[in-house]
Formats: C-alpha cells, structure tokens, sequence
C-alpha cells in the first residue's frame, strides 16, 4: 500500500480535544481527520460513559478504503475497540497508550469536585517540555466541562481491552515518549505478551504527550509504519 493513499483517523485522550494534534497533523499529509470525541471541543453530542460506547458512535463515521488509527493514550483504548469493529482499518498506531489505564482514585476524586490536578498536569510533559507548549497546554484544559474530563477518566479506569486487543490480527504501532510518566510499569512488554504483531517505538525527550513534545520525530515513526502496510 502507497503511504500516500492512507487515511488517517486522530483521535484525542481523556479531557482532550482535536486539537492535541495540532502539531502532528500537517506532518501526516493530507489525508488527515482529526476527530473532537462527543462531549468534547466543538462537538454537540453528549459524552459516552465507556470506551465501548465511544467506539460504537465513531464506527459508523470510519469511512475510506485504507484507514490508520492514530489513538492518544485513552483515545488509543476508542481505538482498540474501533481496529475490532472496522475492516477497512489497516493499522493501529497506539501513541502513549495501553490496553487498560488505570487511574488514581485521587485523581478521580480531585476531578469529581471539579479540579483537575496540577500534579498530573505537569507529570504528562517531559521535564524539559518547552514552557510556551506548557502555557498553551493550561488553557486547553478548559476547552472541556471538568465532568466530562472526569467520565474520561472514569472510562479509562474501568476498561480492559487486553482480549480484544489479542483478537486484532492487523500491523500495531506502540508508540511511547521515553520519558512518559503516567503508563503503567511494563508497558511495552506487557503489551507484546498479548499480541506479539505490537510492534514498539520510542521518542526520545517525551513524556506523555509526544506528539506535542516531538510532532517531527512522531510522525517520522508513523510514515515509517505506513509504508509497511
């Protein structure tokens, strides 16, 4: 398959919007759909309570002959269950995600009564994450309603995917920020157990959000795996 011929289809994590990829996406090509999740940025639909749900009201708008998921840590999870439910998708590239996402129940308790935490703001971002890219970051938390961020997360906390992800036969990408201090432990190994066609990828001077810290070298590891499929 010609890279060029690929769709792309973005998809945004927990208390995100399309706009998280706004530094990779010109870099992909044209073919490019970065998608708001319902409930989240411009979209007037209301906020799934599971990353099912979320797969099952984007299924049917995952359109095009040869598509590549492109799924940010919980948006990776909406892309799991899409790769199993969609056959014109062709590869799956997991960007600092995993088949389950625990969360801190302080973190959930913190975000039920509408705070998000400044301690798991800044352990998202490398320690030497640009301070502009930062200040930018801040004020995108507030393109969400702080319940909406909570049922992201809540989502995150009680879904498992390890099955559904062993029953996907497709190329998978498992794309981390060598400095993401949010995945659980084991991650890249524990991932490969469940289904050995995960093929891993590290950027360096990244933490969760790799495609902020380092869209140049995040893309150049995506258009390598598009060539492959």
């Amino acid at each position: 398959m010609s890279a060029d011929q690929i769709t792309y289809l973005l998809i945004h994590g927990a208390g995100g919007t399309k706009s998280k990829w706004r530094a990779l996406a010109p870099l992909l090509g044209d073919r490019v759909k970065a998608i708001d999740l319902p409930g989240h940025g411009a979209s007037n639909l209301p906020v799934m309570s599971s990353i099912v749900s979320y797969a099952e009201a984007l299924a049917e708008g995952v359109q095009g002959d040869k598509v590549v998921i492109i799924g940010h840590s919980m948006g990776g999870l909406v892309g799991i269950e899409l790769a199993a439910r969609c056959p014109n998708i062709e590869g799956l590239v997991l960007a600092a995600s995993h088949y389950k996402l625990p969360v801190h129940p302080k973190i959930l308790e913190d975000l039920q009564k509408g705070t998000f935490p400044e301690s798991l703001f800044y352990a998202s971002y490398s320690r030497e994450a640009d301070k502009d890219l930062l200040q930018q970051e801040k004020q995108e938390i507030a393109c969400n309603p702080i319940q909406a961020v909570h049922s992201d997360f809540a989502c995150c906390s009680t879904y498992d995917g390890e099955k559904t992800l062993a029953s996907i036969s497709m190329p998978i990408l498992a794309l981390y920020g060598a400095e993401d201090r949010l995945l659980p432990r084991g991650s890249e190994e524990a991932i490969q157990r469940v289904n050995n066609g995960v093929n891993p990828a590290f950027v360096d001077h990244a933490g969760h959000y790799v495609m902020l810290e380092r869209p140049e070298e995040t893309a150049k590891i995506i258009l390598e795996f598009a060539k492959t499929l």
